[in-house]
């Protein structure tokens, strides 16, 4: 496989590396939240794959912009 686009590869390289971020961390602080509580409750730690998304679309609009400056001149 040749890599054409390094730069689109390593953007998403690094969604990738956030989705699996977000996967593993969301369970932990579920289990941690609900030890800290005492109680099973749903609570923020719920929004954890929220917070992922928006920065996976940070660094998509980001790498967007780049290419448009670049397309520019």
């Amino acid at each position: 496989m040749k890599i054409i686009n390094k730069k689109k590869f390593i953007i998403r390289i690094l969604e990738l590396l956030v989705i699996i971020a977000t996967i593993v961390i969301t369970p932990l602080a579920i289990n941690y939240a609900n030890q800290l509580r005492g109680y099973e409750a749903v609570g923020g730690e719920y929004l954890i794959p929220m917070l992922g998304l928006v920065i996976i679309l940070i660094i998509e609009t980001i790498y967007q912009e780049s290419e448009a400056k670049k397309n520019e001149h």
